[in-house]
């Protein structure tokens, strides 16, 4: 049973370790982490996915900087034991909303050219492709970039 609530700082070293492996070749330390979560609840929201045991299965965050601009998902990670359950979809979900009630009126995303689950995933959710970022994880590791309007 999954579970989902606001993420915390005390949530902040598991969500460091579990970045070392979902992002290994670029993953957000400490600092970057604590600078994001500067932003909750104005700015940014991030929630956390727990299991049974209340361990933290995955993360998302999202910012919306004021009123009318696109809402840009910050990050977006799940365990893989946890994947294809619906988490990713409902993290989604979640960060939509919020930035639906900050009056947002679309959504940007960056994921990986290679990462074809969560591309997938981004689609059925009504996401566009709009371009591709050149080493944008890192030395020839392309990103692309997907978005959709809020309604």
């Amino acid at each position: 049973m999954i579970s989902y609530r606001d993420a915390t700082y005390l949530d902040l070293p598991e969500l460091v370790s579990m970045e070392k492996i979902l992002f290994a070749d670029s993953p957000w330390s400490m600092g970057q982490f604590k600078e994001e979560f500067k932003g909750i609840p104005r700015t940014h929201f991030f929630t956390v996915a727990v299991d049974s045991n209340n361990e933290i299965a995955g993360y998302a965050g999202v910012m919306v900087v004021a009123p009318g601009v696109e809402a840009d998902v910050l990050t977006i990670g799940v365990l893989p034991e946890f994947r294809k359950t619906g988490i990713g979809r409902a993290f989604m979900e979640q960060l939509e909303n919020w930035a639906s009630d900050r009056e947002s009126n679309a959504m940007m995303l960056e994921v990986g050219v290679e990462n074809a689950g969560a591309i997938s995933l981004y689609e059925t959710l009504g996401y566009s492709k709009i371009s591709i970022r050149k080493s944008y994880y890192g030395a020839g590791l392309d990103a692309l970039v997907m978005r959709k309007e809020l309604s």
